[in-house]
C-alpha cells in the first residue's frame, strides 16, 4: 500500500471497528434494526473484552478511478490491545506500526521511516480510542445488515455519519468462527468519495494465540532516514 496518511488513518479506524463489530452479531436471526445504539455499543465492548490479540493474512486490492488494472498487495496483520502492525510483503515491503497516537511507516526500499500523529484528524477519531473504549462505533456509523445467508454469515453495511470523511460507505462480510463466540470478518470493501474502491480479504485468522510486545517494535537499520510528518 502506498503511504497515504488520510486514507491509512481512516482504514485503521474502520478495520478495528469491523473486527470488533463482527463479534457483536452473535445471533444472525436478530435484526440489527431492533438494536438501539446504546445496546450495540455495549455488545461491541463486550466482544472487545474477549480479544487479547489477533493475527491474520490479508490481500488488499485497490481499484483506482482512472486505472483499469487494480493494485494488489499481500501481507500479515497483527492486533494487540492498544497496538497494531501491518507487514506488507508483496509486491514491495512496508511495515506499519500504530501505537497510541503515533503511526510509524518503515519503507525499506526507500530507506525511510515516516512517523505521523493520527490523533485529532477531521476524518476520523484515533483508531485505538475504539479499542480503549473511549470511542463508540454507533457515534461514527449507521450500521445495518445487508444480507443473512444460510451458513449464518452476514453482509454488513457501515455508512459514516460524518460528512468530512473520505469514505462514503463500507461493506463487510463476516462469518462464524470456532475461536470466539460470534462472527469474524472475512472481507471489507471501502468506497471512497473519489471513486476508488479498496477491498481487504482476510484468511487464516488466529485469535488469542499470544503475540509478544517485541513484534510492535520496528527494527530500523542504521542510516535510515527518519521523517516526522505533521
Amino acid at each position: 500500500m502506498l503511504y497515504q496518511k488520510g486514507f491509512t488513518v481512516t482504514f485503521f479506524r474502520i478495520t478495528l471497528s469491523l473486527f470488533i463489530l463482527s463479534l457483536w452479531v452473535t445471533s444472525p436471526r436478530e435484526s440489527a434494526a431492533k438494536e438501539d445504539p446504546a445496546s450495540v455499543a455495549k455488545k461491541i465492548q463486550a466482544a472487545y473484552d474477549k480479544i487479547t490479540d489477533l493475527q491474520t493474512d490479508f490481500v488488499q486490492t485497490v481499484r483506482f478511478q482512472d486505472f483499469d488494472t487494480p493494485y494488489v498487495s499481500k501481507g500479515k496483520l497483527f492486533l494487540k490491545k492498544g497496538k497494531m502492525r501491518w507487514d506488507y510483503q508483496e509486491p514491495s515491503r512496508q511495515q506499519i506500526v500504530v501505537e497510541g497516537e503515533t503511526a510509524t511507516f518503515y519503507i525499506p526500499e526507500h530507506k525511510q521511516v515516516i512517523k505521523s500523529r493520527i490523533g485529532g484528524q477531521s476524518d476520523s477519531h484515533l483508531p485505538l480510542q475504539l479499542l480503549s473504549g473511549t470511542s463508540r462505533l454507533d457515534q461514527d456509523f449507521q450500521i445495518s445488515i445487508e444480507e443473512e445467508r444460510p451458513d449464518k454469515s452476514l453482509s454488513l453495511r457501515l455508512t459514516p455519519k460524518s460528512k468530512e470523511t473520505q469514505v462514503s460507505k463500507v461493506l463487510a462480510s463476516v462469518a462464524p468462527s470456532p475461536q470466539v463466540e460470534g462472527l469474524v470478518i472475512q472481507k471489507v470493501t471501502l468506497f471512497e468519495e473519489n471513486g476508488n474502491v479498496s477491498t481487504f480479504s482476510f484468511e487464516g485468522m488466529q485469535i488469542n494465540k499470544g503475540i509478544g510486545e517485541d513484534l510492535f517494535v520496528l527494527k530500523i537499520p542504521k542510516g535510515t532516514e527518519v521523517i516526522d510528518s505533521p
